[in-house]
């Protein structure tokens, strides 16, 4: 085996660590600012591991909708959605955003997106046609 193809793994597991923070700041504007430290003590976790812990706890909360759960949601960033890769979804706070940025994928682009609900009722997302 060879060294390049025995660190691919390594390499891709970085990448999805970075697309974590970046997607978090892109999508919680309020967190933009912050370092990846800052990010994890905001969450009140010590590593990129617990992140994704603590993400996958709140779709557990969201989807089992316990009794709290609405009141859990108040004090959490709650989109968490995934792609069929696993990157974090684009996340629009309304409709005409959405739809805005629809029909500017599909003028520069050529690609056809449709808008749906975030099943985490937190906006929309697009996904192909």
């Amino acid at each position: 085996m060879s060294l390049k193809k025995s660190l691919k793994p390594i390499r891709k597991k970085i990448v999805q660590n970075n697309n974590v923070f970046k997607t978090i700041r892109r999508v919680y504007t309020h967190l933009s600012e912050l370092s990846n430290d800052e990010i994890l003590n905001y969450y009140h976790v010590v590593s990129i591991k617990e992140l994704h812990a603590h993400i996958e706890h709140i779709k557990t909360i969201i989807l089992e909708k316990t009794e709290n759960y609405k009141d859990e949601l108040e004090a959490i960033d709650r989109c968490f959605c995934t792609d069929s890769h696993g990157n974090f979804k684009d996340l629009y706070f309304t409709q005409k955003e959405t739809q805005q940025k629809i029909n500017l994928l599909y003028k520069e682009q050529r690609i056809k997106l449709k808008l749906y609900p975030c099943p985490y009722d937190c906006g929309w997302h697009l996904t192909k046609e």
